[in-house]
């Protein structure tokens, strides 16, 4: 009966993995099933279930660690993680606080036995939300892994996404890491890519992301005859959007069209793609170690203002049940 639900499990996941590979469904699947095959291996009397969910329970751990740093970037250093323009209230920042300090407190009251008879059960909606926001950073980190993992080989059209200059000219390490594995995943190839290079000008910058891009390139000896500047998209959204009519104009419709960005970047601009209803392969370039906590703390908020109706229609029907749970019981 155990080794049966597992394997309906597993089969379960793969059968959404295969059906939407690259989508944020798919990863909340994954990280769902991954969690009853944990619990119901913890129950499990046969030692081998055992060996698994110690395994299982130390890759919670890992992420619930991961979880922890993200949320301290955030609070700690917000002018760091969010992007320019945006901010992070000083009544937002203590909403915050309050929220997880409930949360702690609905913890401590639920295992010492002081729950009953108190307004704690009114508050069940908090730690309950709590751990959905959770299944959702464990499936955005399941989602990087992911595609970091498999990345394309094979391209006839790459699409390169911009990330911002450096002193309004200078192509940063994060856009030159880009480039470079565009560069690399190009060479590989038998026969000759087209580069798409995507990327408006910000208010700080002296010219286009994509002109800057187009000369990177062109300096490493890459045919300019090959290559597509893209001067206008501001945002990932745009840059895809912006750059299908480009790659639509070519020979087969661009044929296999990869879209190259930083690693931590990857599994939300495939998330975009799948929302437009494009099918792109996709090359992860890599992020050095330093930086990646920062990158990612903040990728995960945009992976959140992704779906801001679903989260605030989840809390909404949480705190529902919770009111007709404790009226009824």
């Amino acid at each position: 009966m155990l080794l049966s639900a597992i394997v309906f499990l597993l089969c379960l996941t793969a059968l959404i993995t295969f059906w939407e590979p690259h989508g944020l469904f798919s990863a909340v699947t994954t990280s769902f099933c991954g969690g009853l095959i944990i619990l119901i291996t913890s129950f499990s009397p046969h030692q081998w279930a055992h060996g698994l969910a110690v395994i299982g329970w130390l890759v919670v751990a890992l992420i619930a660690f991961s979880g922890l740093v993200t949320l301290i970037l955030i609070m700690g250093w917000p002018h760091a993680v969010l992007k320019k323009r945006e901010r992070l209230t000083g009544w937002l920042r203590l909403a915050i606080a309050g929220w997880l300090l409930l949360s702690a407190g609905w913890s401590w009251a639920a295992l010492s036995g002081h729950f009953t008879d108190t307004l704690w059960p009114w508050l069940t909606f908090i730690p309950v939300y709590s751990l959905y926001l959770g299944l959702l950073y464990a499936a955005s980190l399941i989602g990087f892994w992911r595609v970091s993992l498999v990345s394309a080989h094979h391209a006839d059209t790459l699409v390169v996404l911009g990330a911002g200059l450096h002193r309004g000219h200078i192509i940063g390490r994060t856009l030159q890491s880009r480039l470079d594995t565009a560069l690399a995943l190009a060479t590989q190839q038998d026969h000759p890519v087209t580069i798409i290079v995507t990327g408006g000008q910000g208010a700080d910058e002296d010219l286009p992301e994509a002109s800057a891009m187009a000369a990177y390139l062109k300096q490493h000896h890459f045919p300019a005859a090959n290559l597509i500047e893209e001067p206008v998209a501001t945002n990932t959204f745009s840059n895809l959007l912006n750059s299908q009519p480009l790659w639509a104009q070519l020979p087969q419709q661009g044929g296999r069209v990869v879209v190259v960005t930083s690693n931590y970047h990857l599994f939300r601009t495939q998330i975009l793609a799948h929302q437009l209803g494009l099918h792109l392969g996709g090359a992860a370039a890599p992020t050095r170690w330093g930086t990646l906590p920062l990158a990612w703390a903040r990728e995960f908020l945009a992976i959140v203002i992704l779906h801001p109706r679903l989260h605030r229609s989840v809390l909404l029907a949480l705190l529902g049940l919770n009111i007709l749970g404790v009226l009824i019981f």
